[in-house]
């Protein structure tokens, strides 16, 4: 008879962890913590992810903004995630989609995801001095490099080729005295301003 009442408690004290967990955005794997953030609009679509030891790095697209957030694995098996990055909209021929910095607590990562929609384009190449990563590109498919170390954006110096190695557009802020978040994007190489 006295089994019933602590094992009522036990329950009942697992229910309300559980309530408690999922209303707090716990999930059980990484995606589904990453859907839970506030920050992830409801109509996004997942365009690509990376999986690192501690957690994941999740890319979505949307009507209202792209949006990248990162999970982490807390307590064992639970995942949270708590940090996300949007991107503004450009209709341009190579398109950020996803970008992030992440390090925390000895976890870090950095991911820059883009859409190329230029047949003139055939790689781009990002990432500082010996973690340089090329990859080639397919037209209308996520392009994600990844680094598993926190790496600044303007350090990871973005450039989009064509097949014979000509420069065609890298990301940047425009050349001028006044900069603003939404201004970095990818701008062809003859728009850069020469002195």
């Amino acid at each position: 008879m006295n089994k019933f009442p602590k094992l009522s408690i036990a329950t009942a004290a697992l229910i309300i962890l559980s309530i408690f967990g999922y209303a707090s955005g716990y999930r059980l794997d990484g995606l589904s913590a990453a859907r839970a953030n506030t920050l992830v609009p409801k109509d996004s679509v997942l365009i690509d992810e990376v999986m690192f030891s501690w957690g994941g790095i999740y890319v979505f697209d949307s009507s209202e903004k792209p949006v990248t957030a990162i999970s982490t694995k807390k307590f064992g098996l639970l995942w949270t995630s708590k940090s996300s990055v949007w991107q503004f909209h450009h209709n341009d021929s190579i398109k950020t989609i996803g970008s992030a910095t992440f390090n925390e607590s000895g976890k870090k990562a950095t991911i820059l995801c883009v859409l190329v929609n230029d047949s003139n384009i055939s790689y781009i190449e990002a990432g500082p001095g010996e973690n340089r990563i090329i990859k080639h590109v397919q037209i209308g498919e996520p392009l994600t490099f990844s680094w598993e170390e926190s790496i600044q954006t303007d350090r990871l110096s973005p450039k989009a080729f064509d097949k014979n190695g000509k420069l065609l557009f890298d990301y940047r802020y425009p050349e001028t005295s006044f900069i603003r978040q939404e201004d970095l994007k990818w701008y062809p190489v003859k728009d850069i301003l020469r002195p």
